[in-house]
């Protein structure tokens, strides 16, 4: 196989894997997507659903592990929750899309939704509640399921950049998007 077979699946995966970089940098940094109050936008969940929406369930996967990578590389923790957490996510985004979903951005919606909201759950439940920290439900209401629910709105712009990205990169098939 020569690599003009394939030349736009891999510009199509180089500019993804930029996307991924530079949307890890925004996310870690307070400059480029300032904090709503107190919840702060997790970039990487709205990105990786909607790649994984349009590179499958393997894909998705790579991904995930690829966002949660650089997550838990720029976090204080390294036990490796987020590559976990967003490989589980892509490989299900891609799933949903291929079994039982059209690829829209209402779906998109729904996808994204839940994987924020269940993320920062789990990553409350895991690491505050079982600690044992006290205001533990404040923290939950005030800080982690506003910031699910602000990081769904990014999905509106990750999900029409993605698309726009596999539309041009495409390699003369017609590509199905509703």
């Amino acid at each position: 196989m020569k690599f003009g077979d394939n030349k736009k699946l891999y510009i199509r995966r180089a500019l993804f894997v930029f996307l991924t970089v530079l949307t890890a940098a925004f996310q870690h940094t307070d400059i480029a997507v300032p904090d709503f109050f107190s919840a702060k936008a997790m970039l990487l969940i709205p990105l990786c659903v909607c790649i994984a929406m349009f590179e499958r369930s393997m894909g998705g996967l790579a991904f995930g592990v690829l966002c949660g990578a650089l997550w838990d590389a720029a976090s204080a923790r390294g036990d490796g929750f987020f590559s976990v957490a967003l490989a589980i996510a892509g490989f299900a985004s891609g799933a949903a899309i291929t079994y039982l979903m059209r690829n829209n951005i209402f779906s998109a919606l729904i996808i994204s939704g839940v994987f924020c909201v269940g993320i920062n759950s789990a990553y409350w439940f895991v690491f505050v509640l079982l600690k044992g920290y006290e205001g533990a439900s404040g923290v939950l209401m005030s800080y982690y399921l506003p910031g699910a629910l602000y990081s769904v709105l990014f999905t509106f712009i990750y999900y029409y950049i993605v698309r726009l990205i596999v539309q041009v990169t495409s390699d003369g098939k017609k590509i199905k998007l509703n």
